[in-house]
């Protein structure tokens, strides 16, 4: 059954590319081959975004802190379908995510052990693109089994004052339109991913890509993977223009 949707691209999109990309792999050259290439493929991928992040805050005069990391997230996920809880404001953040959008489909799609090379290496990759100096503790994830994702965030201490800066900033990276749609967060991971695995694998590499996105294709409509491939000569390095 074919999912149509017009410049509706949503979280679901960017999760079940990224596993199919997965599972093709998987299937066309093994795990023992695919799974560094795949780990080293998200970490690319986490590091560009978080450098993007960076590149905002630097622009509106902001630093490299764990509070302006914080407060420049570039996409937001749609009402019910992540719920985040700060468990501990002081030394230092901690949150727990016991929902995601990413683990719902993949659990109900069945592929969550594809997932999982996501969330294994995700969210300190984008803190190490954002700044290296950073330090961010992914105690538990919910694919390894967890009730919910546990994070502690190094560096911020949420005193009143604190939260007050967080939020004021936060509030110019809102009105700078830091937030960029799922459209584009969707073609990032698939031109990204993709590169990692077609050059380490070559033409089964491609395959495995092509295969990914045809069944994309199949769930959403060639209009959707259009939107996709549109993608593919953009530097996800730099700032969108």
């Amino acid at each position: 059954m074919v999912t149509r949707i017009q410049n509706g691209f949503r979280p679901e999109h960017h999760a079940l590319l990224f596993a199919w990309m997965v599972r093709e792999t998987l299937a066309q050259v093994g795990e023992e081959d695919a799974s560094p290439v795949l780990h080293a493929a998200v970490r690319r991928y986490g590091e560009q975004r978080g450098h993007r992040m960076a590149l905002r805050a630097q622009a509106n005069g902001h630093d490299l802190s764990m509070l302006s990391w914080l407060a420049y997230p570039e996409w937001q996920a749609g009402k019910g379908e992540m719920v985040t809880d700060i468990v501990r404001k002081r030394p230092n953040v901690r949150i727990s995510i016991p929902l995601c959008p990413w683990y719902t489909v993949w659990r109900e799609q069945g592929l969550l052990s594809c997932g999982t090379y996501y969330c294994e290496e995700i969210d300190k990759s984008v803190v190490r693109g954002f700044n290296p100096e950073l330090s961010i503790e992914v105690n538990e994830i919910k694919p390894h089994g967890a009730h919910a994702c546990d994070m502690v965030f190094r560096g911020v201490d949420l005193t009143p004052f604190v939260m007050l800066k967080y939020v004021l900033r936060k509030f110019i990276a809102a009105r700078k339109d830091s937030v960029m749609p799922w459209e584009y967060h969707t073609g990032h991971v698939y031109k990204t991913i993709a590169e990692e695995i077609t050059h380490a694998f070559g033409a089964r590499g491609e395959a495995a890509c092509n295969a990914a996105l045809e069944i994309f294709s199949q769930r959403y409509g060639q209009d959707s993977a259009r939107t996709v491939r549109s993608y593919l000569k953009t530097d996800f390095d730099r700032l969108p223009a």
